[in-house]
């Protein structure tokens, strides 16, 4: 049986997640740690493209932490990082976005436990689908899930 709990939200919703979604892409290329960490609920979970997930502590420490470092010493930055093609859907105080996001960084390349190390001659980039879910908690959006998933080759297609 199929449920339509999907209500429509007004723009001004989906301009305010607009705007959080900018903020955090500002906060990811200036390795701002405590935007990125305001923005995201104390519960958060994460599923990276391997599979691994992460909470909140987790995320910060294994992987943005060290990434911020690298990004404020100058070793690292992000050439691309832009998310394309949102698709919003609301559901009272909670909302799902999809979309890919483009990115391309040089100066670091992948290290142990799913962090970054500094290599200057080390370029990565590519494209990921991803699924975020916010939730409004005391009248602010939050960032609540995330999962980022690499696009299949048209060989895996079925």
């Amino acid at each position: 049986m199929e449920s339509n709990t999907e209500s429509s939200a007004s723009p001004a919703t989906e301009a305010e997640l607009r705007a959080l979604m900018a903020k955090r892409r500002k906060a990811s290329v200036e390795g701002d740690v405590e935007t990125i960490a305001n923005s995201m609920a104390d519960d958060y979970l994460q599923t990276d493209i391997s599979g691994y997930r992460q909470d909140k502590t987790a995320w910060l420490n294994e992987y943005f932490r060290p990434l911020a470092e690298l990004i404020r010493a100058g070793k690292f930055h992000w050439e691309v990082y832009e998310q394309k093609e949102l698709q919003f859907r609301f559901y009272g105080d909670c909302t799902v976005v999809t979309g890919y996001l483009e990115a391309k960084g040089t100066g670091a390349k992948p290290g142990p436990q799913h962090t970054l190390v500094a290599d200057s001659t080390a370029t990565f980039g590519g494209t990921l689908h991803f699924t975020h879910v916010y939730i409004k908690h005391n009248g602010r959006w939050l960032l609540a899930a995330l999962h980022n998933q690499l696009p299949q080759s048209p060989t895996q297609k079925q």
